[in-house]
């Protein structure tokens, strides 16, 4: 069908998602429409995937439009659905509208022309650019090529069982163990094509940057920053090179990582404040999805576990929590090492030289000096602007009004996910053979990425929660008034 099927690939599960979510975020909210457009694109897409992956045996053609019918379907019933609540619900102003000055006005109107402009230019880089990224080539693209010109989801087995295949059926890559979710991304649309198309292929990582940036600013807007801050911490967050590079050379899966967990850690925030369900169950629809991204996002699910008992516990009770894991994670080393045999999982081994994690395999522990190049890829490369610098100081704040206030369980469930993050690196970097990733500076940044989301949340909320202007303190109080009024 060509470039119409494509179309098609991409409206039916971004509309089936977003009609659904809008219907259960229910009634008007500042920025419900951007938040659903956001989470709905990647939920639709990664629901689409699975639907394809079990449709598969029926053949790739045949399971992609039976997918596509389905939530084809379900956007229709989506629709249907809202315009008939639309004709019982009263019309009342959305809560949060605000009264900006000229001034915000114009401002406002340039960071968003500024956005498009942006997006815009990527999207010239991902038409024109030719596929180019190392792991596209190796992995990810590979696997998706192989499976559009045969039409079925043939299987990919390491170099030795491939030797050993007497069928001459599967095929090999060096990363044949990876998830296969980035690369049924890139199947989906160019089986609307009909055909392989490299360009086609890209679009769902163009796409994903505009859902990133769509569900952040719903976030913010339902957090209570006015439709200034938010596009301002939109535009810190989508303006960072880095990021900007994983879409003009779509192909790493890095920048699916960040988009799902930190829209999923960003709607574990929002929960922690309000104890919304809604929140909730977005958390947890994107984090189950971690570890069908990329290996490590098996661990990423781990730093979310804190995170929601800082939600639920008391000051003292959580930190009584910690320095018990703490105990626990440093007995290994103190009696010499563990190895627990777990049913259905594997061998969990922790000692002074090793650790082995089911499913992500066994890793030799030892300290090495990689502060240099780290420093480097922080605070000297320009993949983050001055977001590293910024960071020191707002996680010292934090760390100070969490003490000091310790109603603001939000804080502290912010400052757990960031610390955590940064830990999880540490360790990543410093103990294990990862180290030259960095002295390289090849996967360095690329990890990092996948908290950055996280990190410019964190900025906005200090920013709304403690040190806004007074007009913007104003407008908050104004929106929290008129969400009560229409919770009556």
């Amino acid at each position: 069908m060509g470039w119409m099927g494509v179309t098609l690939a991409f409206v039916a599960p971004w509309l089936a998602g977003t009609i659904w979510l809008r219907l259960l975020i229910g009634q008007p909210s500042s920025g419900a429409w951007s938040l659903a457009l956001g989470y709905g694109y990647l939920l639709g897409m990664l629901g689409a995937v699975a639907m394809l992956y079990l449709l598969s045996p029926l053949g790739l053609q045949m399971g992609f439009w039976l997918s596509g019918l389905l939530l084809a379907l379900a956007a229709g019933l989506g629709v249907r659905r809202w315009l008939l609540s639309a004709k019982a619900r009263p019309i009342v102003r959305a809560c949060g509208a605000e009264q900006a000055g000229v001034w915000a006005k114009a401002l406002t109107a340039l960071v968003l022309a500024w956005l498009v402009l942006r997006l815009l230019g990527l999207a010239a880089e991902v038409w024109w650019q030719p596929l180019f990224p190392w792991d596209a080539w190796t992995t990810w693209f590979a696997r998706a090529r192989v499976w559009s010109e045969t039409g079925e989801l043939v299987a990919f087995v390491s170099a030795e069982d491939w030797l050993r295949d007497p069928s001459g059926q599967a095929y090999s890559i060096a990363a044949s163990a990876y998830p296969k979710t980035v690369s049924l991304l890139a199947l989906w649309p160019t089986l609307g094509y009909g055909a392989w198309n490299e360009t086609a292929a890209k679009l769902p990582w163009l796409a994903c940057f505009l859902a990133l940036g769509l569900g952040f600013y719903g976030q913010a807007r339902w957090w209570g920053a006015t439709r200034l801050t938010s596009l301002i911490s939109v535009w810190l967050l989508l303006s960072m090179p880095l990021l900007d590079t994983h879409v003009a050379l779509a192909g790493y899966a890095d920048l699916w990582m960040a988009a799902i967990l930190g829209l999923s850690a960003i709607a574990l925030v929002q929960w922690s404040r309000e104890a919304d369900p809604r929140q909730a169950a977005l958390a947890v629809a994107l984090a189950v999805c971690f570890p069908l991204i990329k290996t490590e996002g098996a661990v990423w699910v781990g730093l979310l576990l804190p995170a929601v008992l800082a939600a639920r516990l008391g000051v003292r009770a959580f930190v009584l929590l910690l320095l018990v894991i703490g105990g626990l994670c440093a007995l290994p080393f103190v009696v010499g090492g563990v190895e627990l045999r777990i049913p259905w999982l594997g061998v969990l081994e922790v000692s002074a030289s090793t650790l082995q994690i089911p499913f992500l395999g066994r890793f030799e522990l030892g300290f090495h000096d990689s502060w240099a190049a780290v420093v480097k890829n922080l605070f000297v490369f320009g993949n983050w602007h001055l977001l590293a610098y910024a960071m020191i100081p707002a996680v010292l704040f934090g760390l100070v009004k969490a003490y000091e206030d310790g109603a603001s369980r939000w804080l502290r469930v912010e400052l757990v996910l960031v610390v955590g993050s940064l830990l999880a690196l540490f360790v990543l970097f410093f103990f294990t053979g990862a180290y030259r990733w960095a002295e390289q500076s090849t996967s360095l940044a690329r990890l990092v990425l996948h908290f950055m989301p996280i990190y410019v949340f964190y900025l906005l909320t200090l920013w709304v929660g403690f040190l806004r202007p007074a007009s913007e303190a104003k407008t908050l109080a104004m929106t929290e008034a008129e969400a009560q009024r229409l919770s009556v």
